[in-house]
């Protein structure tokens, strides 16, 4: 019988394992995944172990306190993969967790592929090296990663971007696109919403004195999230929403956003944004020391280009953030030029398919395995 076993640790991690795990069993009913992960994950199959995903960690600082309980999830992940070894282990992005979980792997006999990999091409390149060491297959979701793991000498493969799988399943009833929505998306963590959303109230209020008829939206993870965005919405009126991201986005005239995962998620959308992005001031004095990139947001970085303008930090005031968002809510020169950047971005993604690319690469490799 063949077990994959799977581990994801934040909620698009979640997303696009659950993706993962239906294609696999779309391939081989017969198969069992498990593992760490989300509710998503959880619904489309996979014995859920550890919700790790619904824990999503994020910063330096973040990390740091949370050690215990990392640490703890650890040791149960490589108990599991000692006394039940798996025919596949497959890891979904989350570096810090997995890399060390691959080591363990490897040194039990078990494949490892590798999902979504890394940002090593914006930071600590030298993971490289031990990806190399520990990883049996790295399957790639944006096109220049193939050619630097292949550069590398890691066997690889670029397989597309699941989110253009998700997009076409998604029922979308249109229920924001009869009024003037401008979406807030402050991201998905507790400690985003605290940290992005004063900025993101003060300018969605210079958007109110602009447009008075606008309805502001926030898509939110859970019930414990939409009561931490309303409270932090003070007087603003605003609605939440669960669930309902790409419904929101499908309405949406424009978009103040975290950086991460949903700036491409808006971009695919063809929905005009503004990304904000702030961290603790330790794990940003880290991170200006480490990270080499020119963009934040996943869509410009993309587009090798920035199509949307970012703030970052001490640069994400009120003031400055409202200024870039006006032109680009109204009809202007400014407005579609971003939207012409945004078709040019899609053709370059190329087509959907990449759930199922990646559930044949784990199944060929658990074929392989000495544990199948």
């Amino acid at each position: 019988m063949t077990r994959i076993f799977l581990v994801a640790g934040e909620s698009s991690g979640d997303l696009h394992g659950s993706n993962l795990v239906r294609a696999i069993y779309g391939l081989d009913s017969r198969a069992v995944c498990e593992g760490f992960g989300g509710t998503r994950m959880a619904e489309a199959g996979m014995v859920l172990h550890r919700d790790l995903a619904g824990r999503g960690i994020m910063g330096f600082t973040e990390v740091i306190r949370s050690l215990g309980y990392i640490r703890k999830v650890f040791r149960e992940a490589v108990r599991r993969l000692e006394e039940e070894p798996p025919s596949c282990l497959v890891l979904i992005d989350y570096p810090g967790f997995n890399l060390r979980l691959a080591a363990k792997a490897k040194a039990l006999g078990i494949p490892v592929v590798y999902y979504i990999s890394p940002q090593v091409w914006a930071w600590k390149q030298g993971r490289v090296k031990t990806i190399r060491k520990v990883v049996d297959k790295m399957l790639v979701v944006l096109p220049f990663e193939e050619r630097l793991y292949e550069e590398a000498g890691v066997p690889c493969a670029y397989v597309g971007h699941p989110l253009l799988d998700y997009l076409e399943t998604v029922p979308l009833e249109g229920r924001f696109r009869d009024s003037l929505v401008i979406g807030l998306m402050p991201g998905s963590r507790a400690q985003e919403i605290q940290r992005h959303m004063p900025v993101m109230r003060a300018v969605a209020q210079g958007i109110q004195a602009v447009y008075p008829r606008a309805r502001f939206v926030a898509p939110c993870v859970d019930a414990a999230r939409e009561r931490q965005v309303r409270k932090a919405a003070g007087a603003l009126p605003i609605e939440t929403v669960t669930g309902q991201t790409y419904e929101l986005l499908d309405g949406a005239r424009f978009c103040l956003v975290a950086s991460g995962t949903a700036t491409l998620e808006t971009a695919l959308f063809s929905v005009p944004m503004v990304v904000v992005y702030k961290i603790s001031p330790l794990s940003y004095w880290i991170a200006k020391r480490l990270v080499r990139v020119d963009h934040i947001a996943l869509a410009n970085i993309l587009a090798e280009e920035r199509i949307v303008p970012e703030f970052v930090q001490h640069e994400a005031t009120p003031q400055r953030v409202l200024e870039a968002a006006l032109p680009l809510i109204g009809d202007t020169p400014a407005r579609q030029r971003v939207l012409g950047a945004y078709k040019r971005l899609r053709a370059r993604m190329g087509a959907a398919g990449a759930s199922a690319k990646a559930a044949r690469i784990v199944l060929e490799e658990a074929a392989r395995s000495p544990h199948g």
